[in-house]
């Protein structure tokens, strides 16, 4: 028994249950790929099981991958809170980036503020227009 996954036109073929999870990590390694993250849609079933695997990514330290399924999923509450913490740890770009996907502006605003703080300043007016302050 299998199913059968179409996402952006791209057939991805999932076992049967007992496999699902281990194919579904396949699937979401070869999306997290994509330049445009934000554009992609999958199926409203599968948005559980796609941010069990980004909170996986995480138990994992794997932030960035995390990030991008965040993006997929369009989960902009939970990629604010991820650029938060990742601005906590001192880690800018990636905060950037949740930051980014969840067009959360006053996230921007902040991670272009440690930018120029750092002394990184085509990344901190990157943020600052992004966030509409140029």
């Amino acid at each position: 028994m299998f199913s059968i996954l179409n996402i952006e036109g791209k057939i991805y073929r999932l076992e049967n249950f007992l496999f699902f999870m281990e194919d579904l990590n396949l699937v979401v390694r070869d999306l997290i790929k994509n330049d445009n993250l934000e554009e992609l849609k999958i199926p409203e079933n599968l948005i559980p099981e796609f941010e069990l695997t980004a909170e996986n990514y995480l138990k994992k330290n794997n932030v960035l991958e995390a990030i991008k399924v965040f993006a997929i999923t369009k989960n902009k509450k939970r990629l604010s809170e991820l650029g938060n913490s990742c601005l906590k740890d001192k880690q800018r770009e990636l905060a950037f980036k949740a930051f980014y996907y969840a067009e959360d502006k006053e996230g921007l605003d902040k991670a272009g503020e440690e930018f120029l703080k750092e002394a990184e300043l085509d990344l901190a007016l990157n943020a600052f227009k992004l966030a509409g302050n140029e």
